[in-house]
């Protein structure tokens, strides 16, 4: 099966330290891949060990899949993790059924780059292999359709999501309270 690709690009308030760091807490992806995904497209489990990912770092995950009630087991192994710039990791995953299991491997890459008031985040999605795919993306009219509209679409609030987090992460380091003392009495003070 040819390998088929989408590439979203946004710009993040957050900069690129705070963007990576957010991809590389494996146990945040439940969060903004999964709880504040839609509810036919996202995580529904992961399995990663503590700390920041590195190259060599395996996690599994479960993941719901959209007009469907199959879903996704997954095997994932960090392929680059090079703060601040890179993220990437490679995907297996299985779709159980009664016959023959639709089985894939994608690609995730993360592209971070320092920008005006903040940074420059690029997402690319690679199918590189599929066997017994779902009858919908086997067609080939429908699968060039589910490339172009449907992956973007569905990956799409994934990858917001993503961005809105590591904003929000970054808003808190950015309002860490200061503590001063005057006259030996404590005042707390928000950094600038």
């Amino acid at each position: 099966m040819k390998a088929f690709m989408t590439r979203l690009d946004k710009h993040c308030s957050a900069p690129p330290e705070v963007v990576y760091d957010t991809l590389a807490d494996l146990r945040s992806h439940l969060e903004w891949g999964g709880a504040e995904q839609r509810r036919d497209f996202r995580l529904l489990s992961l399995d990663a060990p503590e700390g920041p990912a590195t190259a060599g770092t395996s996690f599994t995950s479960t993941g719901a899949i959209p007009m469907s009630v199959r879903k996704w087991s997954d095997r994932s192994t960090v392929t680059i993790a090079e703060r601040p710039d890179t993220f990437a990791f490679v995907t297996h995953a299985t779709a159980r059924r009664t016959r023959r299991s639709m089985e894939a491997t994608y690609r995730h890459r993360y592209e971070i780059t320092a920008a005006p008031r903040g940074s420059q985040v690029s997402y690319t999605l690679t199918q590189l292999e599929a066997s017994h795919p779902f009858l919908r993306v086997a067609l080939p009219v429908v699968r060039a359709m589910t490339w172009r509209v449907g992956i973007p679409f569905f990956a799409g609030r994934g990858f917001r999501r993503l961005l809105a987090t590591a904003e929000r992460r970054a808003n808190l380091e950015g309002a860490s309270v200061a503590r001063s003392s005057v006259d030996g009495h404590e005042s707390l003070q928000r950094a600038e």
